[in-house]
């Protein structure tokens, strides 16, 4: 486990992109019978497991990873195909399946899990699992899958993005990408460190990833979350469509719901303070759930 003190923390503070993401815990590797996963790890304490979405890796909770270190053993994972992780089928079982293996290895009989985006499918699917540890659960800016046909091809949408990170490059599809996720009015520093993430985006990741959320089907596992339950909205987020988070908000009557105001597809960048507090208040809140 690497701890960060508070004092190293503070030397984060106005740093660039750059230097913010030179500045995380260094990634550590496991293995399991489909490869390598990766994942970074801060601090100490109840233990809060973070999945990316499509255009993330462990590099998108920096903001994270510091601020909650302090208080808690922060892991964030690099979703299969991402980062130094190797690339599974495109079936969500298996990319639950790599957070089974994660959670084992960590060790730990309590755990709260935050999905964002495709992260929070793969969080709903694995904590809906028999002995599973997750004890808590947080979807962020997420929804239920597109549940489609397995016998369905590739979208076109997905078909144009592969197109484009071929034609682009990683650092310029990153930075398209990453301007169609936060909001007009978010900062060049915030839009620069998501591009700089989303560039490292690997095409076998993002297709894979991506058809898998094609196929999932995520709406009949709510009813079967029996844990504490928080759902983020981000209040202009143009990713996840309007009626997908009318859906999920539909879908979790038991949840506790927390809109952020003036964010986008990308709250734990565009208003860290504010996506940080909202986690922290629900651990708080419910800080000895039983499973």
């Amino acid at each position: 486990m690497v701890c960060i003190s508070e004092a190293q923390i503070g030397k984060t503070a106005g740093l660039t992109a750059t230097q913010r993401l030179a500045a995380l815990p260094p990634r550590q590797t496991i293995s399991y019978r489909n490869g390598r996963l990766t994942y970074r790890e801060a601090g100490s304490g109840p233990t809060l497991v973070l999945l990316h979405g499509l255009l993330g890796s462990a590099d998108s909770w920096v903001w994270q990873m510091q601020d909650l270190a302090a208080r808690y053993h922060v892991v964030a994972w690099d979703a299969p195909g991402y980062g130094g992780s190797d690339a599974v089928e495109a079936d969500l079982d298996t990319f639950a399946d790599a957070l089974d293996t994660l959670l084992r290895h960590l060790n730990t009989k309590d755990v709260t899990v935050l999905g964002h985006s495709m992260g929070g499918v793969i969080s709903t699917y694995t904590a809906t699992r028999p002995g599973t540890p997750i004890n808590r659960l947080i979807l962020s800016c997420t929804h239920g899958g597109y549940a489609e046909d397995p016998n369905s091809p590739p979208t076109q949408k997905l078909l144009q993005r592969m197109k484009d990170l071929e034609i682009l490059g990683g650092e310029a599809y990153g930075r398209s990408r990453a301007e169609g996720m936060v909001t007009p009015s978010a900062s060049p520093d915030v839009i620069d460190l998501a591009a700089r993430i989303a560039a490292q985006t690997r095409p076998q990741g993002l297709f894979n990833a991506t058809r898998a959320l094609q196929l999932a089907d995520a709406r009949p596992l709510y009813a079967r979350l029996t844990i504490p339950t928080l759902v983020i909205f981000g209040a202009e987020d143009q990713v996840v469509r309007p009626e997908l988070s009318e859906e999920l908000r539909r879908l979790t009557p038991f949840a506790q719901h927390v809109v952020l105001p003036g964010v986008g597809h990308a709250p734990y960048l565009e208003d860290p303070a504010a996506y940080t507090g909202a986690i922290t208040a629900f651990l708080e809140t419910h800080a000895h759930a039983e499973s």
